[in-house]
C-alpha cells in the first residue's frame, strides 16, 4: 500500500515538473514575441500571468488542504455518572409534562417530577423492609430506629398501609438523612395475586435498598416474592431474623442453605442474621424460700442487629450515591412512561379528530363533483393538508412538498391494492341503493371518499407514531391493516349511518 502511494506521488511530481517546464517555455516565447514591440510591456504581461498562476495554485492548494486535513468532530459531552443521567432525564421529563393538556393530570405529574427532583437534590437514602407477616419486620424497623437514629421524626407519609420514618443518622460531625419504610406483610396486605405484586413493586420502586426479612429457611411463599423483588435489580439484603431461637450450629446451617438457594440472586455477604427482639429471659429470685415459686424477674435482651447495621452502613457508604441516583433515574423512567402514555392518548384523540374532519372534507369534494370512479389522486390535496396537521400533533414539521409526496404515495398504494374498488363495493351493498340514479351515485362517491380518507388518515397516524417509519412491511402492510380494521360490520354500519346524515 505504501509503495503504491509513493509511486503515485512520484508520477504526480514528474507530471507537475513537465507542466512547469512547458509553462516556462510558453512564457519565454510570449515574452520574446511582445518584446519586439515593447520590452516593458512584455515584462508586465509575463508578471501578470505569473501572479494569476500563483494565485490559482494557492486557491487549489487551500481547498486541497481543507479536503485532506483531519476532520475535527464536535465533541459532545454525554452524561456518564448515574446522577448526571438522572438529572438529564428529569429535565427531559419536565418538558414532556408541560405538553400534557389535561390540567389535573399535568399537575399530578408535575408534583411527582418535583418530588423526584427534590429527592435527587437532598440525597436521602431510603430503605424499604419486606417480608411475610410475623417474621419480625416491625421489630427490626424499631431496632434500626433505636440503634441508628440520632433523632426520629414523625412519619412523613404512608404508601398504602406502609409507614415511613425519617431518621437523622449521626456520622461524625455530619448528620445524614435516612428513610425507613415498614411495609405490611406480603400475605396480609389485603390484596392477592397480581394486585399484591403490584403493591409490592410500587413500594420497592421507591427503595434505594431492600431488606427482606425471614425467620426460618426459605419457603415457597417467601421465595416467589423475593425472586420478584430481586428481579427488579434493586440492591438488597436478606435478613434471617429471630436467630436467638436457634443454637449457633443450627443458625449457621440455616444461613448456609439460604445462601445456596439464593445463589445468583444475592451475594453471600448480603445474607445476614439478626435478633430484632430476642425472647425475654426469666431470672428466679433466689431469696425466695419457696423454691417451687415460678415468679421471677423478666429481662428483655438488647436487639442483636450489628451485622445488619454493618452491612447497611457499608452499602450506604460505598454505593449510596450511585444507588440513590439510579433509583431517581428508575423512578423518572417510570414517570416518563406514564407521561408518554398520557401524551400518546392526547395525541391519538387530536389525530382522530383531524381524520374525522378531513374525511368529511374529502367526502364533500367528491360529492359536489362526482367522478365516474373514486380516484384517490383527486383527494390527494386534501390528504396532503391532513398530513401536515397530523405531523404537528406529533411534533413533526412536514413541508407541503413532503406532504404531497406522502399523500400521492399512499394514494398509489391504495390504488394498487384495489382498496377503492373494494370499499365502493362494500359500501354500495351497505347503502342498498340503485347505482343507476344520479343521487345514489353522488352519495356513494361521497361516502367512499370519506371512507378512503379515513383509511389514509389512520395509516398516516401509524406512520407518525412510529417516528415516520412504515415498518418492516412498508406502506402496503399499513394500508392493508387499516383497511381490515375499518371494514368490520359494526364499524361500517355506524360509519354509513353518520355518512348519510352528513351528506344528505
Amino acid at each position: 500500500m505504501r509503495r503504491s502511494y509513493g509511486l503515485l506521488v512520484a508520477i504526480a511530481l514528474l507530471i507537475s515538473l513537465g507542466l512547469l517546464l512547458l509553462v516556462v517555455s510558453a512564457l519565454g516565447q510570449l515574452h520574446s514575441a511582445i518584446a519586439v514591440v515593447s520590452p516593458l510591456l512584455a515584462q508586465l504581461v509575463v508578471m501578470l500571468i505569473v501572479l494569476i498562476a500563483v494565485g490559482a495554485i494557492g486557491v487549489v492548494l487551500y481547498y486541497a488542504w481543507l479536503f485532506l486535513r483531519p476532520k475535527r468532530h464536535q465533541k459532545i459531552t454525554l452524561p456518564e455518572s448515574p446522577d448526571e443521567v438522572a438529572a438529564v432525564n428529569l429535565q427531559a421529563l419536565q418538558q414532556q409534562v408541560g405538553q400534557i393538556e389535561d390540567e389535573i393530570a399535568r399537575q399530578a405529574l408535575a408534583e411527582r417530577t418535583q418530588s423526584l427532583t427534590q429527592r435527587a437534590a437532598q440525597q436521602t437514602f431510603q430503605i424499604v423492609v419486606f417480608g411475610l407477616g410475623s417474621t419480625g419486620k416491625t421489630a427490626l424497623v424499631n431496632a434500626l430506629l433505636g440503634e441508628m437514629a440520632g433523632d426520629v421524626a414523625a412519619t412523613v407519609g404512608t404508601t398504602g398501609t406502609a409507614q415511613t420514618y425519617r431518621v437523622a443518622v449521626e456520622s461524625g460531625k455530619d448528620s445524614r438523612e435516612l428513610l425507613i419504610t415498614d411495609t405490611p406483610g406480603l400475605l396480609e396486605a389485603g390484596v392477592f395475586g397480581g394486585e399484591r405484586e403490584q403493591v409490592a413493586r410500587s413500594l420497592a420502586i421507591q427503595a434505594d435498598l431492600l431488606l427482606f426479612v425471614i425467620d426460618n429457611d426459605l419457603h415457597r411463599a417467601e421465595y416467589e416474592p423475593l425472586a420478584m423483588l430481586m428481579g427488579m435489580g434493586k440492591r438488597s439484603l436478606l435478613v434471617l431474623n429471630k436467630c436467638d431461637r436457634y443454637l449457633p450450629t443450627e443458625k449457621e446451617q440455616i444461613l448456609k442453605r439460604i445462601r445456596e438457594r439464593t445463589q445468583g440472586m444475592l451475594n453471600a455477604v448480603d445474607v445476614v442474621a439478626a435478633s430484632a427482639k430476642p425472647l425475654s429471659i426469666s431470672l428466679v429470685d433466689r431469696t425466695q424460700t419457696d423454691r417451687t415459686q415460678t415468679d421471677g424477674i423478666q429481662i428483655q435482651p438488647e436487639p442483636e442487629i450489628a451485622d445488619v447495621i454493618t452491612q447497611i452502613n457499608k452499602i450506604w457508604r460505598q454505593e449510596g450515591t450511585d444507588l440513590m441516583a439510579e433509583n431517581v433515574l428508575l423512578q423518572s423512567q417510570r414517570l416518563g412512561e406514564d407521561t408518554r402514555t398520557l401524551l400518546n392518548e392526547q395525541r391519538q384523540t387530536q389525530a382522530d379528530a383531524i381524520v374525522e374532519r378531513y374525511q368529511w372534507v374529502g367526502a364533500g369534494v367528491l360529492a359536489a363533483t362526482p367522478l365516474p370512479v373514486v380516484d384517490m389522486l383527486a383527494t390527494a390535496a386534501v390528504n396532503a393538508q391532513m398530513v401536515i396537521e397530523l405531523g404537528r400533533v406529533y411534533g413533526i414539521a412536514v413541508s407541503s412538498q413532503e406532504a404531497k409526496a406522502l399523500a400521492l404515495s399512499l394514494a398509489k398504494t391504495m390504488a394498487g391494492l384495489s382498496v377503492a374498488k373494494g370499499a365502493m363495493k362494500m359500501l354500495a351493498i351497505g347503502l342498498r341503493v340503485n347505482l343507476a340514479t344520479a343521487v345514489a351515485s353522488k352519495l356513494l362517491q361521497g361516502v367512499s371518499a370519506a371512507y378512503l380518507t379515513r383509511i389514509a388518515g389512520k395509516s398516516f397516524i401509524t406512520y407518525f407514531q412510529a417516528n415516520q417509519d412504515w415498518g418492516d412491511g412498508g406502506i402496503q402492510s399499513v394500508v392493508a391493516q387499516q383497511y381490515q380494521l375499518n371494514r368490520r360490520d359494526e364499524f361500517v354500519k355506524q360509519f354509513l349511518s353518520s355518512a348519510v346524515k352528513k351528506l344528505t
